[in-house]
């Protein structure tokens, strides 16, 4: 118990000793910025197969007594370019699996006909960039 007060005892430092505070504490701004620079690089890698654009979101915190609460965040969406809907849950089933290849895995949810991507806990952006030369989607 002596050394979690301690840990508290330095705000300054508390984000860093106690990674989960600093990510429910993270400005929705950091958050914003970091994916208006994420998204261009992205949709670079991904090409004109796909849409990439950011998005509002809520990120759920807690679980357990709490799954309800959640804190306004902002993601990344990408959705596929071409028009339909026919195998779009298939499509997207397989990119999120791609993600989840990635060296460093990145987990999303598929909503709304597209894969969310919500940054709140990206903590290294020059490290999401770097592994997208390892992205591989594979076939359609």
């Amino acid at each position: 118990l002596a050394a979690t007060f301690a840990i508290y005892a330095d705000p300054e430092r508390l984000a860093e000793r106690m990674p989960t505070l600093g990510q429910l504490a993270r400005p929705l701004a950091d958050i914003t910025g970091a994916a208006e620079r994420v998204v261009p690089r992205l949709a670079e890698r991904l090409g004109e197969t796909w849409m990439v654009a950011t998005a509002e979101c809520l990120s759920q915190i807690g679980s357990g007594a709490l799954p309800v609460e959640s804190l306004p965040s902002r993601a990344i969406t990408i959705t596929p370019a071409a028009p339909g809907k026919r195998g779009t849950g298939t499509v997207l089933k397989r990119l999120a699996a791609a993600f989840a290849r990635l060296p460093r895995p990145v987990i999303g949810r598929i909503q709304d006909d597209r894969l969310v991507l919500d940054l709140r806990c990206l903590d290294d952006e020059a490290a999401f960039i770097a592994q997208l030369t390892e992205f591989e989607l594979g076939r359609r």
